[in-house]
């Protein structure tokens, strides 16, 4: 069962509840997108039974989206959601952080800032705890992205969803033209500030964590680093997949990660 709620600061979540028991904890999902397009109902159906499976409540969130919105003053919004969730929905039941990609590197951001109520646990899939690569060269799709093809696109109102993927062209433009961190509103001077150390990581809440061999968008070393660096944690990798390969759920690779999880989920509370 889906239900939609509409928080005070604007974001909207989707919350799904397991069948026939009351949940007893609550695990909040960060959508990918490189923080330019994307949208909270690509939450996979596996993922998502994996969860409620294991008694979770689960709570897919919106976030807003650069560069309509900096960096900075997207992550001051998404911990405003978090505290509408823990003192609205989630309240004094465990909870933790799953999130995908672009969606990982916040809820690390958040543990990292430490201004919310601490989650009990980390699942990370091919995310990333610093941005010094975002403006490398990456070739990640053949088609060439003009400025023409993206002017359509919003890039000055709030967005805090993008359920048919309409910024998608915008993500690719910004990686084409090296200019994410325009994008985020950051530069050489302030993205230092969202880089983040062995030393703090080794404070974490413990991590599940998985990524692809072969990434080309997302270098690989980054979930291993979670998987060997934070206490109490795991590291699943899977080879020569894509980067997003959770898309892939006929895969035997990605069945075997989704198995893992659900087992190590009955160990973390």
């Amino acid at each position: 069962m889906k239900k939609t709620r509409q928080l005070a600061n604007g974001a909207a979540v989707d919350i799904y509840l397991p069948e026939s028991i009351e949940p007893k904890k609550a695990i909040i999902y960060f959508h990918g997108g490189g923080l330019i397009y994307g949208t909270k109902a690509d939450l996979t159906e596996e993922l998502k039974q994996v969860f409620l499976k294991n008694g979770f409540q689960v709570i897919a969130v919106d976030y807003l989206l650069a560069p309509n919105t900096s960096l900075p003053n997207i992550l001051t919004a998404l911990e405003e959601t978090i505290g509408l969730l823990k003192d609205e929905v989630i309240q004094s039941r465990p909870f933790g952080f799953c999130g995908r990609s672009a969606g990982s590197f916040l809820m690390l951001q958040l543990v990292k800032r430490g201004l919310l109520p601490r989650p009990d646990f980390l699942v990370n899939f091919y995310g990333y705890t610093d941005l010094s690569f975002i403006d490398t060269p990456r070739h990640l799709i053949e088609q060439t992205i003009s400025e023409k093809e993206i002017q359509q696109v919003d890039q000055k109102e709030n967005v805090w969803d993008d359920p048919f993927l309409n910024r998608y062209l915008l993500y690719h433009y910004a990686v084409q033209k090296q200019m994410i961190s325009k994008f985020y509103g950051i530069n050489e001077e302030t993205i230092h500030e969202f880089a983040i150390t062995k030393e703090t990581l080794q404070t974490f809440p413990p991590c599940f964590s998985s990524a692809s061999s072969s990434d080309e968008e997302i270098p690989f070393r980054y979930s291993k680093l979670l998987g060997k660096t934070i206490p109490n944690s795991r590291f699943e990798p899977v080879y020569y997949l894509e980067h997003d390969f959770l898309k892939l759920s006929q895969d035997s690779q990605v069945q075997k990660v989704l198995k893992h999880l659900d087992n190590w989920l009955t160990s973390v509370l």
